[in-house]
């Protein structure tokens, strides 16, 4: 075998690989001395922060926080619920934002507001000195205030931004966020993970999660600064007056816009059966611990990393909409796979995230484009915020779809063989029936608008 010789290490141009990484990480979405591209590079921040936000208050901390307060799974379900239910007054969002010829202030200030009680003020619920249902009550009207203020900003947010982001960057900029926010929210939730166990192992979960929390509020500070500092730029109305009526009728006039409703309806449907139904299963009968659920987690770094490249040529040749479904339609096999975890096979759930993740990237690819498709370049707040509304009210049927599932199936269980499936198992393998059959709707709709929409 020939040896690596000094004088080759010495051959080596370090400055010279480091800029070539530089420029191949900056290709297509940046360019030295361009205010766009300045902006660009703070909404790549923000997209890490507001990530890492999301998952330090949800996903498994979310629910260990619920468990905390002895919530039962038709609380955790009825939460899900209200989410999405407030969420769907974004389409209301138009009336509020449209009047606004300038909007960065109201929106970063209502962000603001949004964390403090979202991030903070929910996470202190457990320290007030009230009985359980009065804790439980406060988180609900919490969770409810927050998505409601959510519901005014997102449609903002999203055309606000979007002004930074040209056609012709879109796709290398939404693939560098695919690629590396995965990573450092993977990294942040392993720390996370770390903290909580750590105060578990004292019998103090509770204040792991705090903890968590109050590095969430560090980032939001942060968040609230680089929002400040993101252009505004004029944004295109028809110069006329709308109606409520019309915020739900005007959309109903684009056809090929709603094709691209039909599509978010239908993944928005399966994707929200499970809820967080099986992070239960795994901190209460598989009794994984918070930092191996992250750790296994972890496992979407790499698989982003070097995948994304390969997505983004497929995403380039294919187009948003039949990325989209084969995507789906293999994604939807990891769902089985997670059904066959157990406290036996907890590697099962290794393997499940995997396949999971290797398919997610084209999901995520293709909805960072898809809402943008086929949208009029007037008044588009109308538009984003019938697409959310709509992307929301799928979600809440699926998620109610979940809920009474788990409640109606509490005592059932199927038994194949010496392999016994309980609800939270059983609805899992739901998801992947019904996520099959959304890939092949969202196939039939692809060659209706064609490849590109």
């Amino acid at each position: 075998m020939k040896r690596l010789k000094l004088n080759d290490l010495r051959s080596l141009d370090l400055r010279r690989t480091a800029r070539r990484l530089h420029d191949s990480v900056l290709d297509g979405w940046y360019r030295k001395g361009d205010p766009s591209s300045e902006d660009r590079k703070r909404l790549v921040m923000c997209n890490y922060t507001s990530n890492v936000i999301a998952n330090f208050v949800g996903g498994t901390f979310w629910t260990g926080l619920l468990l905390h307060l002895n919530a039962g799974d038709g609380f955790i379900g009825t939460m899900s619920m209200f989410s999405l239910a407030a969420n769907m007054l974004q389409c209301f969002s138009p009336l509020l934002l449209e009047r606004f010829p300038k909007r960065r202030t109201l929106l970063t200030v209502l962000r603001g507001v949004l964390y403090f009680i979202n991030v903070i003020l929910i996470g202190l619920i457990p320290l007030f000195p009230v009985d359980r249902q009065i804790r439980l009550y406060m988180t609900g009207a919490g969770v409810l205030i927050v998505n409601i203020i959510n519901a005014f900003i997102s449609p903002g947010l999203s055309i606000w931004h979007i002004q930074s982001l040209p056609n012709e960057t879109r796709k290398s900029y939404f693939s560098l966020i695919t690629m590396t926010v995965g990573a450092v929210v993977a990294i942040c939730n392993l720390l996370g993970g770390w903290i909580v166990d750590l105060f578990a192992a004292h019998d103090m979960s509770y204040y792991g999660l705090l903890t968590v929390r109050a590095i969430a509020a560090v980032l939001c500070v942060v968040e609230i600064y680089l929002y400040f500092h993101i252009r505004e730029y004029p944004y295109e109305s028809s110069g006329d007056r709308f109606t409520v009526r019309e915020l739900f009728t005007r959309p109903l006039h684009e056809k090929k816009y709603l094709y691209t409703i039909a599509v978010v309806f239908v993944w928005n449907i399966t994707a929200n059966v499970p809820g967080s139904y099986y992070t239960v299963y795994l901190l209460r009968n598989v009794e994984m611990a918070y930092s191996t659920i992250t750790l296994i987690n972890m496992l979407n770094v790499p698989i982003v990393l070097f995948l994304t490249p390969v997505w983004r040529r497929v995403l380039g040749k294919y187009g948003w909409f039949r990325t989209l479904s084969f995507s789906m339609s293999i994604y939807a096999l990891h769902y089985f796979l997670l059904a066959a975890v157990t406290k036996e096979r907890p590697w099962f759930y290794a393997l499940a995230l995997m396949l999971g993740f290797t398919f997610a990237i084209g999901i995520n690819l293709s909805f960072t484009g898809i809402p943008y498709v086929n949208m009029p370049r007037e008044n588009q707040t109308v538009f984003i915020g019938f697409y959310s509304t709509c992307a929301n009210l799928a979600a809440l049927v699926g998620v109610t779809v979940g809920k009474y599932f788990i409640l109606s199936t509490q005592e059932v269980n199927v038994a194949l063989g010496s392999f016994v499936l309980t609800n939270k198992q059983l609805i899992v393998v739901l998801t992947g029936v019904l996520l099959s059959l959304a890939a092949i709707c969202v196939r039939l709709i692809s060659r209706k608008v064609g490849d590109d929409g």
